[in-house]
């Protein structure tokens, strides 16, 4: 009776155990925190997630409005990255990105583009966060499965991060201030028709052909038209369509018809 009541415990202890561990690997998603800025005391938003393995990566936002990420190697591992060879990533099966590029951009003796210390390397992801714009590798983290790091440590070992991407999309749009990606309409490319970027280009494609116009204030007026409504706070591919009263889409309807 003992012997069967023992098993049952051991038994109990083994699911309990199994549940645990299934509940703890469930809980790898990204998610947002709010901090403050030491200097200014505003609030700073990161996107950030802690793998089942122990790997760290955040992406936040300079005073400038570059993207940057940060990533970490575990705690319990006894090694360190090295600036000799910097990391690459990608998301899923798309193009990897090379960080070690990085170094021939920079001018100067210290880099300014990442900075490597010990098992932390922080590196721009991109240059200015554009009200509106999903950046297209985010695009892809908001979209994809996985992103993979391959990183080398001071002793010359090669290693592979595998980040899963769970509720990336709901933490990078909160991030970026935008809406989150539709897995079923949405792609990586993003709509073309409709993008801020896109849209962008197009109205100062306009400002640049009325430089041949007969009034030189046809360009000034466009020109500063467009650069008080792109920079407007909170700016978003629908409101910049309404602050300059332009719907490319509208358009090509009505010559269609």
């Amino acid at each position: 009776m003992k012997k069967y009541f023992y098993h049952i415990t051991i038994s109990l202890v083994l699911i309990s155990g199994a549940i645990s561990f299934e509940c703890q690997a469930a809980r790898v998603q990204w998610f947002v925190e709010v901090l403050t800025d030491p200097v200014s005391k505003k609030p700073m938003i990161e996107a950030r997630i802690l793998t089942k393995d122990g790997y760290r990566l955040h992406i936040f936002k300079k005073k400038d409005d570059s993207i940057w990420a940060r990533f970490r190697l575990p705690r319990t591992m006894r090694k360190q990255l090295t600036s000799k060879k910097l990391p690459t990533f990608w998301v899923d099966t798309f193009d990897q990105i090379e960080l070690e590029r990085l170094k021939k951009l920079e001018v100067g003796f210290n880099p300014t583009l990442y900075k490597q210390r010990g098992k932390q390397i922080e590196f721009i992801v991109w240059g200015s966060a554009t009200p509106g714009l999903i950046p297209p590798v985010m695009r892809q983290m908001m979209l994809g499965e996985n992103i993979y790091i391959r990183y080398w440590t001071l002793m010359g070992d090669e290693g592979l991060a595998e980040i899963p991407l769970a509720r990336a999309n709901e933490a990078i749009a909160q991030f970026l201030k935008v809406q989150p990606l539709n897995r079923r309409t949405d792609t990586v490319q993003g709509d073309s028709g409709s993008s801020f970027v896109t849209l962008a280009k197009r109205f100062t494609e306009i400002c640049e052909d009325l430089r041949f116009s007969p009034s030189d204030n046809h360009y000034t007026e466009c020109r500063e038209l467009y650069i008080q409504c792109s920079e407007a706070p909170e700016m978003t591919t629908e409101k910049l369509k309404v602050c300059l009263d332009f719907f490319p889409n509208r358009e090509e309807k009505k010559q269609k018809k």
